[in-house]
C-alpha cells in the first residue's frame, strides 16, 4: 500500500474563531488533496521537540506556534519543507513560504471606509504581540497617511490580549480618556464585540456615538447586535493555498523565501454605520439557532459532565476516555519519557487504545517490556498486525506537555477526515475535549512540580538551621524592648571579647550616623536592614563587618526583636580598597592615572586662585629604547622618570601617567618664567639618569605646555592645547618644550587640510613626474633620469614634494603615493622603449615608511609585470639616515629587491653615519654624493677632500659614483677629474616633464641610438 503524503501543522491552540477557521479549512483541503494530517498544539513553554518529525513530510506554521530557533532547525537540519500562515519569517534566512492575508490593505480600506462616514479622528485597539498584528498595526499607519490624517499615540490602544475582555478593557479606557476619537479598527472580532459589550453598558450607541471596524469576519460578529462590520481574511483560501503549495514543496523544494499575499475584503455591516444587507436571512437563521437549542443544550450538558470529570482525572488509563471521545476518535496513545533523569529522545509507549474496537493496540513482550520509539516516529501508526497506515489516522491531533522533569511526554488521538469534518459542531466539541485534556495534564505537571518544591523547601529548612548552629557569621539577637543582646559564639571570637555589648558602644564613630538611619528605616518603614561598618576589637582595633537583620513582630506589627548576623568582610574591603586605588593610579609608576588627573584639574580651575599649567612631555626615541633594550628596560626607565617628576614638582602639584611614555603634569604658579624654569629642570634631571648595569643613555624629552585660564577652563581643552603645542616640539626635532600659542591651530588646521588634500590628490591623481637628466662624465650621454614627484594642485599649483613628503611620511599617505610613483615610472620608461629609445635607467626615491611596509617587495614586482618594466632599469635610492635607522631590515629589503633584478643605490652619502662595514653589507649598486658637499668644493678644501674620499671608497667597493646638485661648468670638471662616474643638476638640466625631456638633444639622439657628447641646457 502506497503511503500517502503527511502535513505536519504547527499551531498554538487548536480552537478559537480564528485558529478554528484556519486549522478546519486545512483539513478540509488536506481531505481534498488526499493527505494524512498531523496536528500538533504546541501552547505552554517553547517547543523545541521533534515531535512526529520521521512522518512528516513538510510543515505548516500558524502563528507564534514555535519559536524562530525552531523554524531554522526544521529548515537546515532536518531539511523538511516549511510554509508558514500569518507568520513572517523573511528574517529567518530559511527555504520556504508564507501565505499572508494582506492585512495592511485590509486596514486600509477600513480606515478609508470610516473616513467616507465622515470619521477624521479614528483609533486604533490591538494587541501587537503577533507579526499579522503588526502588520495591520503598519496598515492603520499608512491609512493615517493616505487619508492625510495626523497620528496620535493616544489613539492607538493596547486592550492586553485578542479576547472579548481585552475589548471590554479597551472600551473602558477609551470612555476614561473622554472619547479622544469616535471610531475605531480593531484587530480582532473578538476585542470588538467586547468593546461593543462595554460601550453599550457605558450608554454609548454603536455607531451613532462611536463606530467600530473588526476583523476576522467570524459568525460571533456576523451575529452581534447591532452585527459588525469585519475585514474577511478569505482564511478558507488560504487554507486550501497552504496546503497546495507545500505539497509542491515537498516534490520540488524552493530556494529562499516565496510569499503569496491573500487579498481582504472589507465585510459592510452596521457597526460602522451602514445597512446590514443580511438582516433578513440573519433573522431567519436566528429563528433556525432557536430550534436548535435542544440539541446545543444536550450537547453543553456533555461537556459539563466531561469537564467535572477531566478535572480531577490523572490520565490512567485512555480507554476511560471513551465514552466522550469515541464519537470523535477512532484511537488514542501515550508517550512518556523511558527516565525522567535523563530521557534522551526515547519514548516508552504507555497506551495505545482503539476505542471502536475496544482493545488496546499495544502488547508486552516476552520479557514484559513495552514498546520504546524515538520521538522523531510517535505516534505509532503501523497496527498490530504490520500492515501499516491505516484509514483511522488520516487526522491526528498530538498533545505535547512538559513533565515535573521538564521534559516532553505526549499524547496522540487519531480519527478519520470524514469524522473530523462531517459536522462543524462536531469539531468544536473535539477542540473543545483537547484543550481541556491538555490544560488538565499541565495543571497535573505543575502540582506534581511544586509538591517536589515543597520538599525541597522543607530539606533546605533543615539545612539552613544545621548551618545557622555551624556557621562562621556572627549571629546576634536584639531585645527591642529591654535593650538586652545575645551573641553567639563566633561574634565573641570575631571581636576577642567576653562581653555582649550594643553596636552602638563597639561602631566607629564616622559609622554610627548611617547604624541608627539604617535601623530606623527598617523598623519604621520595613526597609531591608544591612550595613557596613567597622566594630571595635578588644585590641582597640576595627574589624570591617556587613551587620544584618530583620524585625520579629507580633500580630499588630510591634517589632519585638531584631535577629541578624555579622560577617567579616575586612578581607573584601582591602580589596575594594585596593580596586579604588588601581581606579586612580598608574600600576607601573604609581602615578595617578587620566580618570584622577582630570577631576584634580576640574578642582584647580574652580578655585580660581592662581593660573596653573598643564605640561604634555614625552619621552624622545623611547620606542627604540624599548625595542633595543627590552620592555624590562622600558619600565625601568618610566619608573625613574616618575621617581624624578615626584622628586622636582611642590605638593600641591599633580602628576599622571596617561599610557606609554606620556606624562602630564598640573603645575602652579605665579610668573610664567617659573613654568619655563620648570621645564627646562625636567630636561635637565632626565639627561642625568643612571640605569646602571652598563646601560649608558640620554634621555631627552619633547614638552607642551597650556595655561589656565587663557588657553581654556576645562580638562580636556587644556590637555588638548598642551600636546599640540609637543607635537610641534617633535616636528622642530624633539628635546625641547614650547608653550601653546594659538598660532599653532592654524598649523595644525593647516596639517589637517593638507592631508584631506593629499587623500583627494590620490583619488584625483593630481601628481605628476618630472625627469632630471644623469650624464655619464665619461662618454658625455645621457646615463639616467631621476623622477621626481610633483603635487600639481588645482588651489595651489605645482607644489615642492619638500611641502608635503614629510606630511605624508607622517601619516602614512606616502605609501599610495609611493606606489603611484614606481608604477608611473616603469611605465614612462616602457612607453619610452617602446617609442624607439635606447634603454636607459630610471631612478626612484623610497621613503624608510614604504620598505617597512608588508608587502612591498610583492608590490613592486608586480607592478614590474603589469607594466612590462626590464627591472635592470630600475633603481631604487634610500637616504642614507634610512638605511641607518633600521639597518638589518634594510639589508634583508635590499637583497630582496636585489634578486628581482633591480638596481640600488644609497642618496645624500655622506650627511649620515654609515660606515664601510654597513656599505659592505649593502647590495648597492651606487651611490650619490650629497649636494652640499658639490655646492662648496671649489672653493672649500674640506669638502673637496670628503668627495675624493667618497670616489675613492666607491670605487673600492666598485659602486658607480653619482653626484647630484651640479650646477658650475667648473663643478663638473673637478668631478670628472677626480673620477666620479655621472653627475645630475641644473647645470645639465632641471627637472622637466616627460614631454619638455624628449626635446632635449640628448634624449633625441638616445632615441636615434646615437652617440653625442652633452651640451649644457
Amino acid at each position: 500500500m502506497q503511503r500517502k503524503p503527511t502535513i505536519g501543522l504547527l499551531t498554538p491552540f487548536l480552537g478559537g474563531n480564528y485558529l478554528g477557521d484556519i486549522i478546519n479549512g486545512i483539513q478540509k483541503a488536506a481531505h481534498q488533496f488526499d493527505t494524512r494530517l498531523i496536528a500538533i498544539r504546541t501552547a505552554g513553554k517553547p517547543f523545541n521537540s521533534p515531535i512526529a518529525l520521521d512522518h512528516v513530510d513538510g510543515w505548516i506554521i500558524l502563528n507564534n506556534a514555535v519559536p524562530d530557533d525552531y523554524i531554522k532547525q526544521l529548515s537546515s537540519k532536518w531539511k523538511k519543507p516549511i510554509i508558514t500562515i500569518a507568520k513572517d519569517m523573511t528574517s529567518l534566512e530559511v527555504n520556504g513560504q508564507m501565505v499572508v492575508c494582506n492585512n495592511e490593505g485590509g486596514i486600509m480600506d477600513a480606515m478609508k471606509h470610516l473616513y467616507e462616514h465622515g470619521h477624521v479622528e479614528i483609533g486604533f485597539v490591538g494587541n501587537m504581540g503577533l507579526d499579522d498584528m503588526k502588520r495591520r498595526y503598519e496598515g492603520y499607519i499608512k491609512g493615517l497617511e493616505q487619508l492625510g490624517l495626523p497620528f496620535h499615540a493616544e489613539f492607538v490602544i493596547n486592550p492586553g490580549d485578542f479576547s472579548v475582555l481585552g475589548g471590554r478593557s479597551a472600551a473602558q479606557n477609551i470612555a476614561d480618556a473622554g472619547f479622544p476619537f469616535k471610531a475605531a479598527v480593531v484587530c480582532t472580532d473578538m476585542t470588538a464585540i467586547g468593546m461593543l459589550e462595554r460601550l453599550t453598558e457605558l450608554g454609548c450607541r454603536v455607531p451613532e456615538d462611536f463606530a467600530l471596524i473588526g476583523f476576522d469576519n467570524t459568525d460571533s460578529a456576523r451575529t452581534s447586535s447591532p452585527s459588525m462590520t469585519s475585514i474577511d481574511q478569505h482564511i478558507p483560501q488560504a487554507a486550501a493555498r497552504v496546503v497546495e503549495l507545500l505539497l509542491g514543496q515537498i516534490k520540488q523544494p524552493v530556494a529562499g523565501i516565496d510569499s503569496h499575499m491573500i487579498d481582504c475584503t472589507l465585510v459592510r455591516r452596521e457597526s460602522c454605520g451602514c445597512t446590514n444587507k443580511d438582516e433578513v436571512d440573519l433573522k431567519l437563521q436566528r429563528l433556525t439557532d432557536c430550534e436548535k437549542d435542544s440539541i446545543q443544550m444536550t450537547q453543553l450538558n456533555v461537556h459539563y459532565e466531561f469537564n467535572k470529570f477531566i478535572q480531577n482525572y490523572s490520565i490512567d488509563r485512555l480507554k476511560d476516555l471513551s465514552w466522550v471521545l469515541a464519537p470523535h476518535f477512532q484511537w488514542a496513545s501515550q508517550g512518556l519519557w523511558q527516565q525522567s533523569d535523563n530521557p534522551g529522545s526515547n519514548l516508552q509507549i504507555s497506551q495505545w487504545h482503539h476505542f471502536h474496537r475496544d482493545v488496546d493496540l499495544l502488547e508486552a513482550n516476552a520479557a514484559g517490556e513495552l514498546a520504546h520509539i524515538d520521538i522523531t516516529q510517535f505516534p505509532m501508526f503501523e497496527q498490530t498486525d504490520g500492515s501499516g497506515p491505516h484509514e483511522d489516522s488520516e487526522m491526528t491531533y498530538v498533545i505535547p506537555y512538559r513533565t515535573v522533569a521538564d521534559n516532553w511526554s505526549v499524547l496522540a488521538f487519531g480519527t478519520t477526515m470524514t469524522s473530523t469534518l462531517e459536522h462543524w459542531n462536531d469539531y468544536m466539541s473535539i477542540v473543545h475535549y483537547l484543550d481541556l485534556i491538555a490544560n488538565t495534564l499541565d495543571r497535573q505537571a505543575l502540582i506534581g512540580e511544586v509538591s517536589k518544591q515543597s520538599l525541597q523547601y522543607r530539606q533546605i529548612a533543615e539545612q539552613l538551621e544545621i548551618v545557622s548552629r555551624t556557621s562562621n557569621d556572627g549571629i546576634w539577637e536584639l531585645d527591642l524592648r529591654s535593650g538586652g543582646i545575645a551573641w553567639n559564639q563566633r561574634f565573641y571570637d570575631l571581636l576577642q571579647s567576653t562581653e555582649a555589648c550594643r553596636f552602638e558602644a563597639l561602631l566607629h564613630a564616622d559609622d554610627l550616623a548611617g547604624y541608627l538611619a539604617a535601623l530606623k528605616a527598617h523598623l519604621e518603614l520595613g526597609k531591608a536592614f544591612m550595613v557596613d561598618a567597622r566594630l571595635r576589637k578588644q585590641s582597640g582595633q576595627y574589624v570591617w563587618v556587613v551587620v544584618s537583620g530583620e524585625a520579629v513582630r507580633d500580630e499588630s506589627g510591634v517589632a519585638l526583636r531584631m535577629v541578624g548576623s555579622v560577617r567579616d568582610i575586612t578581607e573584601r574591603k582591602q580589596a575594594e580598597d585596593r580596586m579604588r586605588y588601581l581606579a586612580y593610579h598608574d600600576t607601573l609608576t604609581g602615578l595617578t592615572n587620566r580618570r584622577r588627573f582630570y577631576e584634580e584639574i576640574a578642582l584647580a580651575s574652580t578655585a580660581y586662585e592662581q593660573s596653573f599649567a598643564v605640561i604634555v612631555m614625552d619621552l624622545d626615541h623611547f620606542k627604540k629604547i624599548n625595542d633595543s633594550f627590552g620592555h624590562q628596560m622600558g619600565d625601568r626607565l618610566l619608573q625613574l622618570v616618575a621617581d624624578g617628576l615626584k622628586a622636582l614638582v611642590k605638593h600641591n602639584d599633580h602628576i599622571a601617567r596617561f599610557g606609554g611614555d606620556e606624562f602630564v603634569i598640573l603645575y602652579q604658579f605665579k610668573v610664567l618664567e617659573e613654568v619655563e624654569g620648570f621645564a627646562k629642570s625636567i630636561s635637565k634631571h632626565l639627561s642625568t639618569l643612571l640605569f646602571g648595569e652598563g646601560v649608558n643613555l640620554t634621555i631627552t624629552m619633547s614638552a607642551g605646555i597650556s595655561i589656565f585660564p587663557i588657553d581654556g577652563a576645562d580638562p580636556d581643552t587644556l590637555i588638548k592645547k598642551a600636546d599640540i603645542a609637543m607635537y610641534k616640539v617633535k616636528q622642530s626635532g624633539k628635546n625641547d618644550y614650547e608653550i601653546f600659542s594659538p598660532l599653532m591651530i592654524e598649523q595644525t588646521m593647516w596639517r589637517i587640510n593638507t592631508e584631506n588634500e593629499l587623500k583627494e590628490a590620490i583619488a584625483k591623481e593630481q601628481f605628476t613626474l618630472y625627469y632630471q637628466p644623469q650624464i655619464d662624465l665619461a662618454t658625455g650621454e645621457l646615463f639616467g633620469v631621476e623622477a621626481l614627484l610633483r603635487w600639481d594642485s588645482p588651489e595651489h599649483g605645482i607644489v615642492s614634494p619638500l611641502t608635503f613628503i614629510p606630511l605624508a611620511e607622517e601619516t602614512g599617505l606616502i605609501i599610495p603615493i609611493g606606489e603611484w610613483v614606481i608604477s608611473e615610472a616603469c611605465r614612462q620608461s616602457v612607453k619610452w622603449r617602446e617609442n624607439g629609445c635606447q634603454p636607459f635607467e630610471i631612478s626612484v626615491n623610497i621613503s624608510g615608511r614604504q620598505l617597512k611596509q608588508p608587502g612591498f617587495v610583492d608590490m613592486v614586482r608586480t607592478i614590474i609585470e603589469q607594466t612590462g618594466m626590464d627591472p635592470q632599469y630600475l633603481c631604487f635610492e634610500i637616504t642614507e639616515s634610512t638605511v641607518i635607522d633600521d639597518l638589518d631590515t634594510t639589508i634583508a629589503m635590499f637583497r630582496e629587491l636585489a634578486s628581482c633584478g633591480i638596481q640600488m643605490s644609497m642618496d645624500d652619502f655622506g650627511t649620515g653615519y654609515s660606515s664601510l662595514s654597513v656599505l659592505r653589507k649593502l647590495p648597492l649598486n651606487m651611490l650619490k654624493i650629497d649636494k652640499s658637499f658639490i655646492s662648496e668644493m671649489t672653493c672649500e678644501h674640506q669638502d673637496i677632500d670628503i668627495v675624493k674620499a667618497i670616489i675613492f671608497i666607491s670605487n673600492s667597493l666598485n659602486l658607480r659614483i653619482i653626484a647630484e646638485g651640479v650646477e658650475q661648468e667648473e663643478q663638473q670638471r673637478l668631478l670628472k677629474e677626480l673620477g666620479c662616474h655621472c653627475v645630475q643638476g641644473y647645470y645639465i638640466s632641471k627637472p622637466l616633464t616627460a614631454e619638455q625631456f624628449e626635446l632635449l638633444p640628448i634624449f633625441t639622439w638616445k632615441q636615434k641610438g646615437l652617440h653625442t657628447s652633452f651640451t649644457p641646457q
